[in-house]
């Protein structure tokens, strides 16, 4: 195929381009959108071969990892389990039956696999991020080799990746939680009022 290139090729190689138009049989939609135009008008800009075979790289990388973990892979069992692993994303969806949003997180577990599901209220009060480090009991469900969904999370453990504080969802629990303002002014005025009450009471004894 002959193509048009317009702008300075000069330090791009181009016939990787040339290779990915003729061979690529992937499923990205950017590539894939790319390609269709190239083909459609005979040429490329240098930005779209730039584009092309850093994203055709990026997919290559991912893919080769996960081959990689998922020969290392423990094939993950429906039901009652444990999730350890590592944040690798969290994202936000809007909820269209509450009209508020809903915070999800992707865990690569230790045994290899990756499990979804929504972010437990107790990792969101500790602020949970890409990186950290955590443990739950989960129900857990396959979906297709290597990927599954988790759901009724508890007893979380969660390691902050950047100070590797540990904090303990059940330990959490024990601690009493902390007074309001108002609370703490009716504490005050019980205070003075008992002393109030002794003081009374020391002087009509005398």
């Amino acid at each position: 195929m002959s193509l048009t290139i317009k702008g300075d090729p000069s330090g791009i190689d181009v016939s990787e381009f040339t290779d990915i138009v003729d061979t690529y049989d992937g499923k990205n939609a950017f590539i894939k959108d790319v390609l269709y135009r190239v083909e459609a008008k005979g040429s490329v800009t240098t930005k779209q071969i730039e584009a092309v075979v850093k994203v055709f790289k990026s997919d290559q990388t991912y893919a080769e990892k996960t081959k990689e973990r998922l020969e290392k892979m423990v094939p993950m069992k429906d039901g009652k389990g444990e999730v350890i692993g590592t944040v690798v994303s969290l994202k936000e969806y809007e909820n269209r039956f509450t009209g508020g949003y809903d915070f999800k997180m992707l865990i690569e577990d230790f045994k290899g696999y990756r499990v979804f599901g929504s972010v437990p209220k107790f990792f969101q009060d500790k602020e949970v991020k890409i990186g950290d480090f955590v443990k739950f009991s989960a129900k857990l469900r396959q979906k297709e080799l290597g990927f599954g969904f988790y759901s009724y999370p508890k007893d979380g453990v969660f390691v902050d990746g950047e100070t590797a504080q540990i904090t303990k969802e059940a330990i959490e629990k024990l601690k009493p939680a902390p007074k309001t303002q108002d609370e703490l002014i009716q504490e005050k005025v019980q205070v003075n009022k008992e002393a109030y009450q002794r003081e009374l009471m020391d002087f009509l004894s005398a």
